[in-house]
This record gives structure tokens, C-alpha cells and sequence, in this order.
């Protein structure tokens, strides 16, 4: 006759399975969608500019500071210190953690409305100075979300963030060999604006979703 001596252990790891595929499902399918809209959006917004009057409509010339590209990444950066500071504030045991990424994206949203932004870019190889920054932005967030299921948002949030900078800082500079407004330069820049924002986007929306848990990531 058989007994009940280890269904349950079977039905607990399948109950288990269950859960954390469960848990791996809630993130769905809106992040990647609303980061690849954004993404093409950018890419396609600067090619419009470039062909219909070669950039000078600034709203979508992707180059410019001031374009909708630029505002969405403020208000994005706006977003991810609220969720920094929320969670702070929710998650005693990760303090540190959450301080450091609300200072991180707090420094990163007054470069992006003030002046330095572009100084900095004026510089030879000014844009190194973010790499210490980035540096540490990618170390907290990967101890930050170490085992959760937001960790997929996070790990290509950042393969995005480092893809812009690397067509931001040597990329650029090679493809401004073929001039400046020209498809293929265009291109780069909207790559690099819309990877940006891409990234950005899946940061922030992990951070938020790890904010509004009370458990230790």
C-alpha cells in the first residue's frame, strides 16, 4: 500500500516552483515595452528632426538640451529619487544602499537641468568624470537587488546605461569624423539619448517596485 511518506516534500517543491515563477511573472511585459517605445521614440524623433529642417526643430533634435528626450529623463531621475528616499525610509536594514543611490540620481538630476552637462561635454574626455559615478551607481543596485526578480529590470537597465555611454564617449567621436548632420552621426545620437532613457526607465521602475516591499532584498 502506498503511503503519504514524501508527497509532501514533492508538493512543497512544486508549490515552491510554482511561487517563484509566480513571482518572476508579476514584473510582465510593460517595462520592456514602455522601454522600447521610448527607445525608438528618441531614435525616431531625431531622425524626423534631422530630415525635416536638419535639426533646428529643438522639441525633438535629440542633440539638444532642452528636447522632450532630455525632459522625460529629468522627470525620470525625479522618480528614482522619490523611490531611493521611499525606500530608504521603508527598508531600515538597507540604508546605506537606498542613500547612496537617492545621492547618485539626486547628482545625476542637477547635471541634467544645469549647465554642467554640457561644460563637462566640452571638455576632452569629460565625460570620464561620470565613471567613478557609474561605478557606484551599478554597485548599489546590484547588492540592492541581489535575488529578486526585479534584477532582470535592473541588469538590462544597465547594459543600456553602459551601451550610452560608450556611444557617448567614444562612439561620437569617431562617427563626428563623417560630419555632424548626417544620418549616420544622427543615428549614434539617437542611440544614445534613447538607451539612456531606455535604461533609465527600467532602473527606475525596478527601484520602484523594490521600494514598496518591506523585505530585505
Amino acid at each position: 500500500m502506498r503511503t503519504n511518506e514524501g508527497v509532501w516534500p514533492v508538493a512543497a517543491r512544486r508549490s515552491s516552483s510554482q511561487s517563484t515563477a509566480g513571482r518572476q511573472s508579476e514584473i510582465g511585459s510593460g517595462p520592456w515595452i514602455a522601454a522600447s517605445i521610448a527607445f525608438f521614440a528618441v531614435l525616431a524623433s531625431n531622425w524626423v528632426s534631422l530630415g525635416l529642417d536638419h535639426l533646428r526643430t529643438t522639441l525633438i533634435n535629440a542633440n539638444w538640451e532642452f528636447s522632450w528626450s532630455h525632459d522625460v529623463d529629468t522627470l525620470v531621475l525625479v522618480l528614482g529619487v522619490w523611490a531611493a528616499v521611499s525606500g530608504w525610509w521603508r527598508q531600515r536594514q538597507n540604508r546605506r544602499l537606498w542613500a547612496g543611490i537617492a545621492a547618485i540620481l539626486a547628482l545625476l538630476f542637477f547635471d541634467e537641468i544645469s549647465p554642467l552637462h554640457a561644460q563637462i561635454g566640452a571638455v576632452s574626455a569629460g565625460k570620464l568624470l561620470y565613471v567613478p559615478i557609474l561605478v557606484g551607481l551599478v554597485a548599489c543596485l546590484w547588492v540592492l537587488a541581489a535575488g529578486t526578480e526585479e534584477m532582470s529590470l535592473i541588469g538590462w537597465g544597465l547594459v543600456a546605461l553602459l551601451l550610452s555611454f560608450g556611444m557617448h564617449t567614444p562612439g561620437l567621436h569617431i562617427l563626428h569624423r563623417l560630419g555632424y548632420t548626417n544620418w549616420v552621426y544622427q543615428t549614434g545620437v539617437g542611440f544614445k539619448e534613447g538607451a539612456e532613457l531606455a535604461g533609465l526607465m527600467l532602473v527606475v521602475l525596478a527601484l520602484v517596485r523594490l521600494a514598496r516591499t518591506d523585505r530585505a532584498p
